[in-house]
């Protein structure tokens, strides 16, 4: 099964239309339903908002991506109570398996560029 995800419980989410009031509301959180996956968390809610700040801070620092303040991850994710991920990609993982799952692929990537013959 593929990764589905979830609208019924968001925030933005009309169940009277079974819409989203806007079309980018909905592609945010098809987004964000990926995010989830790599983050190995299968909501964002109340619960496990402060996680899902944490795992994200964690990639942005993997990657050298640039670093968004805690608050405006807040705000973002608040915005998108609800929004939870099902299908064979979703999985709540704990934070260590999280944080291995990428380091290994860092890794792994770092080896193959020093290895790699021209």
């Amino acid at each position: 099964m593929p990764l589905i995800v979830n609208y019924t419980q968001h925030k933005s989410w009309d169940a009277n239309s079974e819409k989203f009031s806007s079309p980018k509301v909905k592609e945010q959180a098809d987004q964000l339903g990926h995010q989830l996956m790599a983050l190995g968390m299968t909501e964002i809610s109340e619960k496990t908002i402060n996680e899902v700040i944490i795992r994200k801070l964690i990639l942005d620092r993997l990657y050298d991506q640039s670093l968004i303040s805690v608050q405006a991850y807040r705000d973002f994710y608040q915005q998108n109570f609800g929004l939870f991920i099902e299908g064979r990609w979703a999985r709540n993982e704990t934070r260590w398996k999280f944080a291995s799952r990428h380091a290994k692929g860092m890794m792994r990537r770092v080896e193959d560029q020093v290895t790699k013959k021209d």
